[in-house]
Formats: C-alpha cells, structure tokens, sequence
C-alpha cells in the first residue's frame, strides 16, 4: 500500500458534511424547520443563491473526485506544499472572518456569515488532508516542527474556536441547539484529523469493528439515552414540585450574571459532583461493575469516549445535569456547557498528540485521562476529573509521571466481550479480574 492513513475515508466524511450542509439549505427554501437556522443565515448573501447553489454542487463534485481519484494518484510534493499553505491561508482567513463578526468591527454581511463560517473549517480540513495525501505523509514519527506545534497549541485552538464559533452563531440568531450540536460536529472532526495526522501512539489506530461498537454507544448512550433522560427527570421535577421549594433553589443561582462566568461556575460546581461519583464508580463494586465497560476498551481514540453503559451514564446526569435543572440555569448556559464537555470529551479520549504542559494542572486533558484508563488499577484510581483536574488535585488523586507514558489501558479480564449488546449484560455477568471486584482499593496519594 502506498500509505497507511486512510485518506479516502476522511476525504469522504467531509464530503458529507459539506454536502449536508448545501442540501439542507436547498430545502430550507421551501420549508421551515424550526430548530434548524433560517435559509438567509446559510449564506452571507455575497453572491446570489441561485449561483451559490450551482457553485457548492460543482465544488462538491470536485470534492467528491477528489475523494476518489486523488489516494490513488502518485506523491507529488511540490503540488502537496502549495494546497496545505493555501489551507493555511485559507484557515487564517476564517479565523479573522470570525474575530471581526464576532466583535463588530464591520457591518458588511460577509462578516455576519457564523454559519457559513462554520462549515469553512471542514472545507479548509478536507484542502488540508488532500494536501498531506499529495505530500505522502505516511503518518510516521510526531517529532517534526509542525507536529511539536500542532501538540501543543491543536487543543487550546480548537476549543476556543469552537467556544468563540458557536457564541457566533448565537449572536446572529442561529438556533441554539443547532449551533451546539454543529460545533461539535466540525470540532470533533478536527479532533478526528488531529489524532490521524499527529497520533499519540500508532497502534491505538481504530479498526473497522471498534468503529462500528464504539460509533453504536455515542449515537444511543450519548445522543438518545440522556434525551430521554432530560424527559425523564424533568417529569420527575414536575412530580416533586409540591414537596421541593424550586423558587427558593433558583434564587441561588446567578442567573444575572454573564454567561461565561456561569460556565466557569457550572464547570466547578458539576465537576465537583462528578469527581465523587466518578470515584465512587471505582470504589463500590456494583458501580465498578457498570463503569467497567467505559474502561474496557484497550486502546483510546475519539470515538470511543461514548463507551458507557446506559446506567452508568444516568449516574453521571444526575451530577452534571440534574442540580441545574433545580437551580433553574438558563439553556444558554446549558447548551455553552455541552459545547466544551463535548469537545473536551473528545480530545480527553483521543489518541491525539496533545502537551498541555502547565495546564495539566487545570484542565483533565489527555494525557492525565490516559493514565486513568491504565489496566494497572492503582495507576487507574486516578485523575477523576472530568473537564478539570482541580478536585483531584484538592484530594490527592492527580497522578501525572514526567518519566514514562502509561503502557496498557483496559481491564484485566481479557475475555470481557467487546460487542455493543453484550456490553449491556456483562456489568451482570462477567468479572473485571481487577481488585474493585474483591475490595475496596486505598486512596492513592497525589503526585
């Protein structure tokens, strides 16, 4: 084979996604779909529709050949050099469309485009991969300068981009839940090239069946089931509401106060719920059990941060989701959370080549949740933290070597099945062989 990166797949995948976004505002023309942004606000109105419209279907059959023809083509990389530095030019481009909409610097409607803007970032990744194909990157070694620099500055541009793109697209009027969910989209996709093109370890590659089991628990354990949680415990508050006074609990929040500081709150307070339930997961045995199929997974990637068993992942709403619910905080706020739990999810899980340096003492990043999914289960009694590593740090349980990497994440018990159904009934049958099972593990002290 002439490379081992699968740059087909990832070619198409952003196919998709552009193609999705030019067929939906297509039909937007003719319908309104309510949690979907108005047709205007698909484009910026720098050309007319109809020759917007016949442009996206030519580039999107250009893509499409692209996709097809260009993996099979020989290196060529002169040509490789000159399409990543126009996807760096481009990139820039976008970032500065973004600071300029974002602050009001101009009126002009090209820089009112959030939407659009958004959907740039795939068109500039998938300009970015056919550039690497031409180059023949192989996907070797992470030593380079622009790997150095992709390490380390990869997480903190994607999460604030995301942050700044979905507040965007909030500012000019875009539905909120669509802005959420679109930011997490394309970010994740970055994450995904990120961790393709600058991995952290090569043989925690995904195979075709990981993709498959891993792909199945995010789309129902972290897309369906907590939807039909949030109906669940908003019944539940409904039934309670003669015998909880919810007018007193809301007056405790800030409601007033900037939304960006009842993020920062939020993020503290839910992490310090999380941080004792997710360590009470690998205390008591019956928990343990459940919370062992996040763990069993030998190798990291990013979609495989949605391996959790349905009740395992009630568990976790009741300490990020339910005391909101109760304090009344705004869906704004909400929705700003999941942007960044998301996101931070997906980098925390990935195999991505992340270095957050000083920062490893804040932020729960990839390289302290490694050491969490460690099979040595003192090694895995630690980094709680969820999006902030500050309670563990508090507590004593942050574990961070400057000397080695871990060696093997997973369970000890190497017969655990791996299908997506028999995940659902091995907390109930099948032993984790690591001493959660036997007894309650001491507390590790700090690093």
């Amino acid at each position: 084979m002439r490379d081992n990166l699968p740059y087909r797949p990832l070619l198409l995948l952003l196919c998709a996604i552009f193609a999705l976004r030019v067929f939906i505002q297509f039909f937007l023309q003719y319908v309104s779909i309510g949690f979907l942004p108005p047709f205007d606000l698909w484009h910026s109105e720098a050309m007319p529709y109809q020759l917007l419209f016949t442009l996206q279907c030519l580039l999107l059959v250009w893509m499409l050949w692209g996709a097809v023809t260009a993996p099979a083509r020989r290196i060529r990389p002169r040509l490789g050099n000159l399409i990543v530095f126009l996807g760096l030019v481009y990139l820039a481009s976008m970032i500065l469309r973004l600071a300029i909409g974002l602050s009001g610097l101009s009126d002009r409607l090209w820089f009112q485009g959030a939407v659009p803007t958004a959907i740039h970032y795939v068109l500039i990744a998938y300009v970015l991969v056919l550039g690497a194909n031409f180059k023949g990157y192989r996907g070797g070694p992470t030593s380079g300068a622009a790997s150095r620099l992709i390490s380390i500055a990869g997480y903190p541009l994607v999460l604030i981009t995301a942050y700044l793109t979905f507040v965007w697209m909030r500012s000019v009027g875009a539905p909120m839940m669509f802005s959420a969910y679109l930011t997490v989209l394309v970010g994740a996709t970055v994450i995904v090239l990120h961790e393709t093109f600058v991995p952290h370890r090569h043989d925690w590659r995904p195979q075709a069946n990981d993709l498959i089991t891993d792909g199945t628990f995010l789309v129902f354990v972290q897309i369906v089931w907590p939807a039909m949680l949030k109906v669940a415990i908003l019944g539940l508050l409904v039934w309670m509401s003669p015998f909880i006074n919810v007018a007193t609990l809301a007056n405790v929040w800030p409601h007033d106060s900037p939304v960006l500081l009842q993020l920062i709150l939020m993020m503290v307070t839910a992490e310090f719920f999380r941080y004792w339930i997710h360590r009470a997961s690998h205390r008591y045995i019956p928990l343990w059990k459940l919370h062992a199929v996040h763990h069993a997974a030998d190798k990291l990637y990013t979609v495989n941060v949605g391996r959790f068993h349905p009740l395992d992942k009630a568990l976790q709403f009741l300490g990020d989701s339910l005391p909101f619910l109760l304090f009344g905080v705004a869906p704004e706020v909400f929705a700003t959370y999941f942007v960044i739990y998301a996101l931070n999810g997906f980098y925390q899980h990935s195999n991505a080549s992340v270095k957050l340096g000083v920062f490893n003492r804040i932020i729960a990043g990839p390289e302290l949740h490694r050491w969490h999914h460690s099979n040595v289960y003192r090694e895995a009694n630690a980094n709680f933290g969820n999006n902030l590593i500050i309670w563990d740090s508090i507590f004593g349980t942050r574990y961070l070597p400057e000397d080695r990497q871990v060696n093997r994440v997973g369970i000890s018990n190497p017969d655990w099945p791996s299908g997506f159904m028999a995940q659902m009934w091995s907390p109930f049958t099948t032993p984790t062989h690591s001493p959660a099972d036997a007894s309650q593990p001491a507390d590790r002290g700090s690093d």
